[in-house]
Formats: C-alpha cells, sequence, structure tokens
C-alpha cells in the first residue's frame, strides 16, 4: 500500500468498552469487527474496523489501559462521510450519541458537516457532499 505524506494510515477510537463501542459504531455505521490477531498482549480486546462494504477501515477500537485514561474529549475529530446527515444523527441518537454540533453548512463545494459523541465522549465527525 502506498500512501501520500499526510493522508491517514490509521486510527484509532480509544474507550473503556470495547463491546459497547462495536456494537454502537456497528449500528450507526454498519461497521463489523475483526480481532487484532496475533498481537502483543497488552492490544487484547483490540478490534480493527470493518467498513460495510467489508474492507478494513484502517481502523481499530482500543480498551484504554486504565479506567481512568482519558477517552472522549482528548481525542482529535475524525470526519467519516455519510450520504443522509440527519437521518445518521437520528440512529446515533438513538444508540446513545449526544449531538455536539448540528448540521451545519460548510461553504461552496466542501459539503454539510455535523458532529456527534459517542457514548465514551469521543467526538465523531459526519461529512457529506
Amino acid at each position: 500500500m502506498s500512501l501520500h505524506r499526510g493522508a491517514l494510515a490509521w486510527f484509532e477510537i480509544h474507550v473503556r468498552d470495547v463491546t459497547r463501542a462495536a456494537e454502537f459504531y456497528g449500528t450507526v455505521f454498519g461497521w463489523t469487527f475483526d480481532p487484532l490477531g496475533d498481537a502483543d498482549e497488552s492490544l487484547d480486546g483490540y478490534l480493527v474496523i470493518r467498513t460495510a462494504d467489508g474492507e478494513s477501515g484502517n481502523g481499530g477500537i482500543a480498551r484504554t489501559a486504565t479506567p481512568d485514561e482519558a477517552v472522549g474529549r482528548e481525542s482529535s475529530v475524525l470526519y467519516l462521510h455519510v450520504d443522509d446527515i440527519p437521518k445518521t444523527v437520528e440512529v446515533a441518537l438513538a444508540a446513545g450519541a449526544t449531538l455536539h454540533r448540528p448540521l451545519m453548512n460548510i461553504g461552496g463545494a466542501h459539503g454539510l458537516c455535523a458532529v456527534i459523541c459517542d457514548p465514551d465522549g469521543n467526538h465523531v465527525g459526519l461529512w457529506s457532499a
């Protein structure tokens, strides 16, 4: 795989409860998950994300090392493409999300976006053209 400098190579969503996070992201985005496999013992419970088309989403869900380790608002915001932001927000709220930033027009040909918070408080950006 060849990547350009600055291209998204991998992302992780740090959570306290991997099972709850997998249920949330599976419900909202149609993701499925695979265990990491033959990884270091410290990565026990790590799940690799598969997008709805079955492809690797170049990311994973990781359990925090300790219960008081920072998750949520301490992290970066990744924007995920969706076809219908209002519908996705509706599904996310029903699955336990909160709305952080409502739908807004980015301007011109840059599309629309909104930001939700998953049940662990991680900001998740939603984007559509």
